[in-house]
């Protein structure tokens, strides 16, 4: 994962029942990367990343009316965090922020009330580091995947804050990248946690490595996890699926590795990818790589981006019945930005492309199985 502030792309993933409008949404007030949103009934909330303390409010139904402001986010300027919808309020958990002129991560959890439009931070905090990790919903819980040990993390800012020469914080650097995926201690539990009584829980081991910057999408009892770093500049192509059984136990599966983008041999996995359901069809695009990573890690060299370029990819793909299939080009390589599954299309707000430069574009994704393409509005 790059080491300035970023947020893992964080999904949406509560599905409204009525349809989403043909018409093209207006683009989000300010160009907004590695924040987070989530759906209460038909409004959309997006915010934090680049929009420092801010966050938008959307009413999918009278799209007309604008995004309007709503009250300011108490906990500061962060990035990634996660951001999710339980019962009718906004949750933020974690996030990367600045305290002391230091870069360090967070783990508290703030609620927001749309009745109130007022936000309060709750007496509790995240077991595990939440930076680089992935949300979804199921039931009346907000479920975590992946995301960056905090100690790790937090002991690199550190680390490069205390380096006085150009000679120490390149040692700093090439001692934080020169390691082996699982000497990361990447996050490998699936946990919760529950508004209603303010509780986390421990869902057990997730039988896939540690990930940072996931695509995740859940539908009914089943939920996706796609690519992700497996370590600071190294992504994975594996995809995994978990399972819900009637007490509330995950198992997992391996799915078909995501395929290689046209025109290419290999790939290298993607992390920051939109991802979230079209109806029952899941939808994988963009995000960001190091090409050439996997093979370099694969030979050896465990500081495995360095001196490759970052791409932002611009290929989808479309994921049922078991096989995957390209679906199409984003109008531009980006990544890191929020995807919300709504009716029977999906929506993307954001993220960034080149040179981490933010975008406020505002999409509306659909899929037909006939020609197995999604179209952009």
């Amino acid at each position: 994962m790059k080491l300035a502030l970023k947020t893992s792309l964080v999904l949406g993933l509560a599905t409204a029942a009525s349809s989403a409008f043909a018409n093209v949404y207006p683009n989000l007030p300010v160009a907004i990367k590695q924040g987070g949103g989530a759906l209460i009934n038909d409004t959309v909330y997006i915010g934090l990343g680049s929009a420092g303390d801010k966050f938008f409010a959307l009413d999918l139904k009278n799209a007309a009316s604008g995004w309007k402001e709503v009250a300011t986010f108490p906990g500061g300027s962060l990035s990634q965090p996660v951001v999710a919808a339980v019962n009718g309020k906004l949750y933020v958990l974690g996030g990367v922020g600045t305290v002391n002129g230091l870069t360090t991560s967070t783990n508290d959890v703030y609620e927001y009330d749309p009745a109130k439009n007022s936000w309060q931070k709750l007496p509790t905090r995240s077991p595990l580091g939440l930076v680089g990790a992935s949300g979804f919903v199921h039931g009346d819980s907000i479920y975590i995947v992946g995301g960056t040990n905090l100690e790790i993390f937090n002991g690199f800012f550190k680390d490069n804050a205390a380096a006085k020469t150009d000679a120490e914080k390149s040692g700093v650097l090439n001692h934080y990248f020169d390691k082996r995926t699982q000497d990361y201690f990447f996050n490998t539990i699936l946990f919760s946690y529950k508004p209603a009584t303010n509780q986390w829980f421990n869902n057990g081991n997730m039988e896939l490595k540690g990930r940072a910057g996931a695509g995740v999408a859940i539908r009914d009892n089943k939920f996706i996890v796609v690519n992700g770093e497996v370590k600071p500049g190294l992504r994975t192509d594996k995809v995994n699926e978990g399972k819900f059984n009637s007490k509330g136990e995950v198992s997992w599966e391996e799915l078909k590795d995501l395929p290689p983008n046209p025109g290419e041999k290999v790939q290298d996995g993607v992390a920051g990818a939109y991802t979230g359901y079209i109806d029952k069809y899941l939808f994988v695009a963009g995000g960001a790589n190091f090409p050439g990573a996997d093979a370099a890690y694969k030979a050896g060299n465990l500081y495995a981006h360095k001196g490759l370029a970052k791409i932002y990819q611009k290929a989808s793909f479309v994921y049922y019945d078991g096989k995957w299939s390209y679906a199409g080009d984003l109008p531009q390589g980006s990544g890191y930005g929020v995807a919300i599954s709504y009716g029977k299309d999906l929506l993307l707000f954001g993220g960034e492309t080149d040179g981490g430069k933010p975008l406020d574009q505002v999409y509306v994704v659909s899929y037909d199985p006939e020609t197995k393409k999604v179209t952009f509005k």
